[in-house]
């Protein structure tokens, strides 16, 4: 199954894809959230690689309690569903700016630090999530 993850934030949105029978994600790109080329962006990215479903990060904070972003990314996953018809999951994003820096590369082309964190939420979804056969 292919999934294409999500961090999103006030100013910028990581996307990446990844396959669940590797385990590994790699990040897209970063856009504007609300922004119509950023949603444009999207679709192209959904038509492009057809994912089987979608993963958003969650935010929390350390007492477990939602964002003060929680309804904004609550309003984008509804709406990121109901445009493509897939179904959305849910993934702690708790650290995945943090890890996210490591995979950076400072030279060439880079997808930005937000897609590097919404890999790094997809990998820790399939981590979750899939079971050894």
């Amino acid at each position: 199954m292919r999934l294409m993850a999500f961090d999103y934030g006030q100013r910028r949105l990581g996307i990446a894809i990844g396959d669940e029978i590797t385990g590994s994600a790699r990040g897209l790109v970063t856009v504007r959230p609300d922004s119509p080329d950023g949603m444009k962006t999207i679709a192209a990215l959904v038509a492009e690689w057809r994912p089987d479903a979608f993963v958003v990060g969650w935010p929390t904070r350390a007492d477990g309690a939602p964002t003060v972003l929680g309804p904004a990314i609550r309003r984008f996953a509804e709406e990121l569903g109901r445009c493509h018809g897939l179904p959305v999951y849910w993934a702690d994003e708790r650290l995945s700016s943090h890890l996210g820096r490591e995979r950076v590369r400072h030279r060439g082309s880079d997808p930005g630090l937000d897609a590097h964190a919404a890999a790094v939420i997809l990998e820790g979804w399939f981590m979750e999530n899939t079971r050894n056969a």
